[in-house]
């Protein structure tokens, strides 16, 4: 994909990719599985879920460095739109980015997730969510979740209409689908942990 290695040029990083981001990257491949099988679709739409370390962190700081990062992505072929929503509540900030397609979904969570961990101690990253749709319908949402920590993926399907109720069939047909891809998928559906109230 040359449109990545422009982004990650263009924004002055070209350290050897983690094994998170080599976790993530699996998913420009194995999303061809979900088509297949399930016949879905991605949307576009993603995000990344950024949690305070330090409770001195200033939110509105880190809010204007990924908007600054962002913008560099003019230079490149990558069209995108991007919102950052912070909770100070629960200490977390959402970056949503809504671009054309998976691979694209994909270089963007891998570059902004390595530039943000140089951030170090003070922040958390937590998850990065991809967002994939039935062909025809806009209707029902499904979810790819990685989690930074356990290094792996894991589904989760809300039933919409149903407050925080989850379809556990669409879910576990989900895990099938990529079961044999290179896709690291997290096997124990006890640590599938719903993130209700998604922004996007």
């Amino acid at each position: 994909m040359v449109f990545f290695k422009r982004f990650i040029d263009n924004i002055g990083d070209s350290r050897k990719l983690n094994s998170d981001s080599d976790a993530i990257f699996t998913l420009s491949s194995a999303y061809i599985s979900l088509e297949t099988r399930l016949n879905l679709i991605s949307t576009g739409r993603c995000g990344i879920c950024i949690k305070k370390a330090d409770p001195d962190v200033n939110f509105n700081e880190l809010k204007q460095s990924i908007e600054n990062l962002l913008d560099a992505s003019k230079k490149t072929d990558l069209k995108l739109s991007y919102g950052v929503n912070i909770d100070e509540y629960h200490g977390l900030l959402w970056l949503v980015i809504d671009v054309r397609t998976i691979e694209d979904s994909v270089a963007c969570v891998t570059v902004i997730g390595e530039i943000l961990e140089q951030k170090g101690s003070v922040i958390q990253l937590k998850y990065a969510v991809f967002e994939f749709g039935k062909k025809g319908s806009k209707h029902q949402p499904y979810y790819l979740t990685y989690d930074y920590e356990l290094d792996k993926f894991y589904p989760f399907v809300p039933i919409i209409g149903r407050q925080k109720v989850r379809n556990s069939r669409e879910e576990m047909n989900m895990m099938r689908a990529v079961s044999k891809d290179k896709l690291p998928f997290e096997e124990d559906a006890s640590k599938w942990d719903p993130i209700w109230h998604l922004p996007f």
